[in-house]
């Protein structure tokens, strides 16, 4: 019998949980890098329609035109980490879809190096499964391959499922963040809830720089940083002065990196915070304060009992030792994810998938690690007299089959093309613009992302969040007609629903800027129509199902 460095036999190296389970996350991640780079329409199956904000606005920070998505007005409507990394792909001259394949292109490998973490996470979790040997040493090799391949499979059936894909390989910020939460997961994971003396000043150095990229890649990671400082400041109070140290090195990055950011968006344009941000900020009413009262007593309660129960050493129960350890440490991130969620849900007007990445990346970490413990108990606790591979068979049951038939109509749902239908019109509609209409015409749209980034005109988002801060005081104050009228709007294009051929919406937003008379006026120069069946806002409310809607193209001359 040979036994692992890890400290359980095994039969050999390569039926290592920990090599076992990184192989499953790199094949998960050439299976979708696969799907972005063959597949025509990847790049409007995976997208949301603001990651082509993000893709219009690099663009021109590569051509030289600053940090603008219309070409006429600053934004900071963005999280800055993620637009550093996209500028240089349109620097080196690509464009249009190939530049937007290739930036999921790269988010797909730092979704498959975070799930690589996650992987190895688990592997050091298991520990050659132990337990496992213990319990069953004549058939223990062969049952630690059985637990190992369930585990691989609930990774590859969970990380692989394109819902769970979306919210991370997206065009937008959270595909780099999943990869920095990562990483702090598996170094809480790796410390054990020891952030002050559970590495050299080194250590703590490259942890702050990670905390200071984390407040980059997503602004709203200030909770995540808030809270991991609470727990430090838990774990320095027995340690006196000999805390000072360690805290500054860990949190004086992070601090550095935000008053930076801050005052930068005031100095370049005008205002402290993202516009993106200002603008679907619900107001802060006595009902919504209470609410986020009580969820910060929640989430400190959530942080304590994980802080008192990693710092007394308690193993807990054996049947689910691994991931009651690994939520302990990392309770200080699972308070975070709840405020999270009260700040999206409370103090925002919109929810999209990827504000709730975090959310998601942790549930992925405890559901591989939490099916460890779960299918190392049923092959302890089976009788001794039956065989433990029978056992196996209803967690296996358990486990996968939810997963696998949540991954076959999630998989039937991404390949719908009346799902990618509203991109793909709009993509036609911009380019119709483009071939149509003189450089110089600017259009205003609800939904600019990618008419904009397809057109190559100035379109100027109505929404406000890739706009400035001028936009923003503007629509306050009364005055957008005047802002419009200052900037030579001569067209509008949405899409929408269609009554005798008309868009209503629009040509009411046209009354509202320019008056009846020029509103009257106004021509459909052009209309994709399309088939759509997932949900829209509008005016008229919110829709869902099967619909023929259009995307419209109005111009107008303003008097």
């Amino acid at each position: 019998m040979t036994t692992d460095t890890s400290g359980g036999p095994a039969a050999t190296r390569r039926l290592r949980p920990e090599r076992v389970l990184v192989l499953t996350a790199l094949a998960v991640m050439v299976g979708w890098l696969a799907v972005v780079l063959f597949w025509r329409d990847a790049p409007f199956a995976l997208t949301f329609d603001d990651a082509f904000y993000y893709f219009g606005i690099a663009r021109n920070m590569a051509h030289g035109h600053g940090s603008t998505f219309d070409g006429i007005d600053p934004t900071n409507g963005y999280h800055p980490l993620w637009m550093l990394m996209a500028v240089p792909f349109y620097a080196v001259g690509l464009d249009d879809t190939g530049a937007a394949r290739a930036l999921l292109a790269l988010q797909v490998l730092m979704y498959g190096a975070a799930l690589c973490l996650l992987a190895s996470t688990t592997g050091r979790a298991i520990s050659g499964w132990k337990r496992l040997h213990e319990a069953r040493p004549d058939d223990g090799n062969r049952l630690a391959g059985w637990c190992t391949a369930l585990v691989a499979l609930t990774l590859a059936a969970a990380a692989g499922n394109p819902f769970i894909v979306k919210v991370f390989v997206n065009g937008l910020e959270s595909g780099v963040l999943v990869l920095l939460d990562a990483a702090v997961l598996a170094i809480a994971a790796r410390r054990r809830g020891r952030w002050l003396t559970g590495e050299a000043t080194p250590g703590r150095l490259a942890t702050a720089v990670l905390l200071g990229l984390i407040i980059l890649a997503r602004t709203d990671s200030v909770l995540l940083v808030a809270a991991l400082g609470l727990w430090c400041l838990a774990e320095a109070k027995p340690l006196g002065r000999r805390a000072v140290r360690p805290m500054l090195e860990l949190f004086v990055v992070p601090a550095v990196v935000l008053v930076g950011y801050l005052v930068s968006n005031q100095l370049q344009f005008g205002i402290w915070l993202q516009i993106s941000g200002v603008v679907k900020r619900a107001p802060l009413t006595v009902e919504r304060a209470a609410v986020l009262a009580v969820v910060a007593l929640v989430a400190l309660a959530i942080g304590r009992w994980g802080f008192r129960r990693t710092m007394s050493g308690r193993r807990g129960q054996p049947r689910f030792r691994r991931v009651s350890r690994f939520v302990g440490a990392t309770a200080w991130y699972a308070g975070f994810c709840v405020m999270l969620i009260a700040y999206y849900q409370v103090l925002q007007t919109q929810q999209w998938l990827w504000y709730y990445c975090p959310v998601v990346l942790y549930l992925l970490f405890v559901l591989v690690i939490g099916v460890a413990d779960f299918v190392e108990a049923a092959v302890v606790e089976a009788k001794a007299d039956a065989p433990a591979t029978r056992s196996l068979a209803p967690v296996a049951a358990i486990l996968l089959v939810p997963l696998l038939v949540g991954f076959v109509l999630e998989l039937r749902t991404f390949v719908d093309p009346h799902l990618r239908s509203i991109e793909m019109a709009n993509r036609d509609a911009g380019q119709w613009i483009a071939a149509n209409t003189d450089e110089g015409k600017v259009f205003a749209s609800w939904d600019a992302g990618v008419v904009g980034y397809y057109s190559h005109r100035s379109v100027i988002n109505i929404d406000g969040v890739a706009n400035s801060n001028e936009y923003y005081e503007a629509g306050r104050n009364g005055e957008l007609s005047r802002f419009f009228a200052d900037r030579g709007l001569s067209g509008v294009v949405n899409h929408g629903t269609l009554v005798d051929g008309e868009d209503s919406e629009i040509r009411a937003f046209i009354g509202e800027i320019y008056g009846s008379e020029v509103a009257a006026r106004a021509e459909v120069a052009h209309q994709v129509p399309f088939v759509y069946s997932g949900v829209t806002t509008g005016s008229g409310g919110t829709a869902s199902g099967p619909r023929t809607l259009a995307v419209s193209v109005y111009q107008f001359i303003p008097s």
